[in-house]
């Protein structure tokens, strides 16, 4: 459920250390501070690691840590991370190796960005999938992506993309991990700087302790995949009269059936254009409660994505979840 997260620490001094010092970039920083009126200059350190990046700022005032915890305890970021403790412990090490001065308990560390993710095997629909939700109007903007055939949307408070882990793996890494063959990933990126996580969970300063709790986790996935109404099935073209037929009324059922064949030879920004706010958007809400926003973009039903108990994603083995598991 977690993988990438990111956190800061201002209770320097903080020095490379002298075994790792090699590794590290040094480099200045010059810009213009508003408060002091003038010009001021400022000396960073950074460790790009596969374990994870490291930077010095702030004069060694501050350190920032970033780190992927899958990859920290598995060497990949396609197996799940539930409890974070073993993974952070391993990182605290890494940090205390190549740094000087004192590091706290990470738990403690304040963050500004985290990672959710779950893994759903889909098998040889994903390409379908991948259609079907590049049609998908959420968040400010939407874009389906060349680059690991990947769908995303994203504001400034979040950034969601689902793709095909085994093509990221593959372009990233160069590597053909057969176990990534049809797994459907889906990430959520939240930043500290949005306010997000903090609005919803009602507090105003946040550590690694609170947003890499399970339930927490568990609880931001599941809300976007119930807003995006990822989790109802994917009913086809076919299927649409006879669904509108049994649930609105003649008026309605023509109306929204009227969308659905623009939707066949155009895009829902074509529709979206055509139609006033007030109606796109009721008629959107009409139309995903029934699985027919979109509609699949194959001659079969697409299983919605929907999260396995947490029970079962808290157990050791790793297991990724089958579509509507």
């Amino acid at each position: 459920m977690i993988d990438t997260v990111a956190g800061k620490l201002e209770k320097g001094p903080y020095l490379p250390s002298d075994a790792s010092r090699n590794q590290w970039i040094t480099s200045e920083k010059d810009f213009f501070d508003a408060r002091k009126g003038g010009r001021e200059r400022t000396v960073m350190h950074t460790l790009n690691r596969l374990e994870a990046r490291i930077l010095i700022y702030g004069d060694n005032g501050g350190i920032r840590i970033e780190a992927s915890l899958p990859k920290l305890l598995y060497g990949n970021n396609l197996s799940r991370v539930s409890d974070s403790i073993p993974a952070l412990n391993l990182l605290q090490e890494f940090v205390s190796d190549h740094v000087t001065g004192v590091i706290p308990n990470l738990l403690d560390l304040e963050y500004t960005r985290v990672d959710y993710c779950h893994n759903f095997k889909v098998g040889s629909a994903l390409p379908d999938y991948i259609h079907t939700l590049g049609e998908l109007t959420y968040l400010k903007h939407n874009r389906t992506t060349d680059g690991f055939g990947a769908v995303e949307w994203w504001n400034q408070s979040r950034r969601i993309r689902i793709y095909d882990k085994w093509r990221e793996i593959k372009d990233k890494e160069k590597l053909d991990v057969l176990a990534a063959k049809g797994t459907l990933r889906f990430e959520i990126e939240l930043k500290k700087k949005s306010g997000f996580i903090e609005r919803r969970l009602h507090r105003k300063h946040l550590t690694f302790h609170d947003v890499l709790a399970p339930a927490v986790a568990y609880r931001f996935l599941d809300e976007a995949l119930t807003k995006m109404c990822l989790n109802a099935a994917f009913l086809t073209h076919d299927q649409a009269k006879d669904v509108l037929d049994l649930n609105c009324t003649y008026v309605k059922a023509t109306r929204l059936l009227g969308i659905l064949r623009r939707l066949e030879y155009g895009s829902m920004q074509d529709v979206k254009a055509l139609s006033s706010r007030s109606s796109f958007y009721g008629d959107r809400k009409s139309l995903r409660n029934l699985g027919l926003w979109p509609p699949s973009s194959a001659q079969i039903i697409l299983p919605g994505l929907r999260l396995p108990p947490i029970t079962a994603l808290l157990s050791n083995e790793y297991m990724p979840s089958e579509a509507g598991q």
